[in-house]
Formats: C-alpha cells, structure tokens, sequence
C-alpha cells in the first residue's frame, strides 16, 4: 500500500468531511437534546438512508456485490452503526463541543493500530501529543455528568475506538484503493445501508420479544415507530450522514488514517461556534462552559494539531 501524502489537497479533503461532521454532530444534538429524539432509532435510520442516497448518488451500475464476500465490509459497517449510535446517545450528556473533545480518544487510538496495520510506527513526537491528548480528555471528562467513569464517557471510549478502528479498516478495504468515485459511493452506501437495517430490525424485534429488557430500555419500539424521528433520520440521512461518509472515505485513502483522525481534532471549535449559533436561535440552550473545560479542550486540540504539524513538516523536509 502506498504512503499516503499530507500535502494540500489532502488537507482540503480532510477539511470538507470535518466540517460536514461538525454540522451533523450539531443537528443531532438538537434533534437529540432539543426534541428528545432516542439516539439509536436516529441513528440507525440516517445510516440506512444516508446509505441508500449514496447508491442513488452513484448512478446506474454494477451493485459491488464481490465487496460484501469481504469481511471487512461487513465489520466496518458493524463499526460505523456503532460509532455513529453512541456518539448520537452521548449529545444527551454534554455539549456538542464536549463531545467533540471526547471523540478525539481516536488519536492516540488511530495512531497505536497504524503500528501493526500498516507498520507505520509512531514516533516521539506521536506518544507526546498523544499524551497531550489524553489530558485533555481527561479534563472535559471530569466535568460530564458521572466524571470519568459517567455514562458519557463510557458511550465516548465506545465509540472512538469504534472510529479508530473502522477507519483503519476502510484504508484497508480492497475495495478503497482506486479512484473509482461510484465504486466507492456504492460500496460506503451498501454498507451503511444493510447494517444499520439490519441492526434497526434486530433491535425492533428484541424490545418486542422482551419489552422491560436491556434494548427495550434504550430502543423501544414507541421509537422504532415514531414519524418524527423517522422524517428527521430520512432528512439528516440524505442531506449529512451520507455526504460524510463518503467524503470521509475519500479523505482517508488520500491522507492516511491517523492523519484524518488528527485532522478532526478541531471539531469541537467548529461544533462550539455552531452551537451557539444554534442557541441563539432558539434550537438549543447557550453553551456554558467552565474554564476548566475549556482549557482541557484547548489542550487536548493543541496536541492533536501539534502532531499533524509534525508530521507535515518532517515530511516536507524528506521531500525536499
């Protein structure tokens, strides 16, 4: 597999699918925390749809039929349900900012399986951001609601190395490596779309079966069913889960996979900004965050963006 080049138009790659996950993570949050929406049920039916729109998007063709005879095909959209379904369920705990910082575990996460994925091992200056990292996280962990061991944090840990590892897994997939725009829109969307029905359909008929259980409790079958939720999922699905994914999946196999995850790293700026935005239009209430939070915050993006700087510069200097 070749070295993946962070040169500019990785960068504008790696830009576009943040801040199209920036708006996402921020309409979730106030469909979620503003409108009471159950997270799962939201998240299961923006995958199926996004996935759907992205086969639509690809035009008439061959259906990538050989992609789904590949394990990893069906691990990685095991892997995104699963990211996107926890990281939805944690917008009910803190802000979107907050929760951006949380997701950034996928850093030093990314960076530990790029070792044995790909042999590309990290160095000095990787540990040290990533440590940096951590302490950051740390720091906005101890003010969610249960600290660092709250429902927040634990949903976080879920879904970051769910992250870390579907994104090494989508640099790997064979089915990822041309650049073959439709091939890659009908792979992404058969994907999100049979899984995430898949999983929707497991969950429906096990709150049936037992409707005081476990998935009852976080998927109930009121949800399932519910319009609302329903025409927002269709909504956000076809306009946002679908066009990130993708852009996604473009981003990486330009840029590597660690440095996609470092690149989104300055979520939680963007999501702060838009949610106060949101806020002051009503949608959502103003975000108050405690210095401490803050600061964590800042030390935790300033490590992600320390590496990535590193890397670009010592990069720059081999090929010159």
């Amino acid at each position: 597999m070749a070295e993946p080049v962070l040169d500019s138009r990785g960068v504008t790659a790696v830009a576009t699918a943040v801040l199209s996950w920036g708006f996402l993570i921020l309409i979730s949050r106030v469909l979620v925390a503003g409108h009471g929406f159950n997270p799962w049920v939201l998240s299961f039916v923006q995958m199926a749809v996004g996935g759907a729109a992205m086969m639509v998007a690809a035009g008439r063709g061959p259906m990538p039929l050989r992609a789904f005879r590949h394990p990893q095909t069906w691990i990685y959209g095991i892997l995104r349900v699963v990211t996107a379904a926890t990281l939805t369920a944690a917008l009910a705990y803190g802000t979107s900012a907050e929760i951006s910082v949380m997701s950034t575990l996928f850093i030093p996460i990314g960076i530990l399986l790029a070792w044995p994925l790909f042999g590309r091992r990290p160095v000095a200056t990787d540990a040290f951001g990533s440590v940096v990292v951590l302490i950051g996280v740390g720091g906005v962990a101890a003010g969610l609601p249960g600290g660092v061991f709250g429902t927040a944090v634990m949903l976080m840990l879920i879904s970051a190395s769910a992250t870390a590892l579907c994104t090494a897994i989508a640099e790997m997939h064979p089915e990822n490596q041309g650049d073959d725009r439709r091939t890659r829109l009908r792979l992404t969307g058969a994907a999100m779309l049979a899984t995430a029905t898949v999983m929707l359909v497991a969950a429906a008929g096990a709150s049936h079966v037992d409707p005081d259980g476990f998935v009852a409790t976080h998927v109930p079958l009121s949800a399932v069913f519910d319009p609302a939720i329903w025409t927002a999922g269709v909504l956000v699905g076809i306009a946002l889960r679908g066009p990130s994914t993708y852009l996604t999946f473009r981003a990486i196999r330009m840029v590597g996979s660690e440095n996609y995850l470092m690149g989104v790293a300055v979520m939680p700026a963007i999501t702060l900004f838009c949610e106060s935005l949101a806020a002051a239009g009503g949608l959502l209430p103003m975000p108050s965050l405690p210095a401490q939070t803050l600061t964590a915050g800042a030390v935790g993006i300033a490590g992600a963006l320390g590496i990535a700087a590193l890397r670009w510069r010592a990069r720059s200097v081999q090929a010159a």
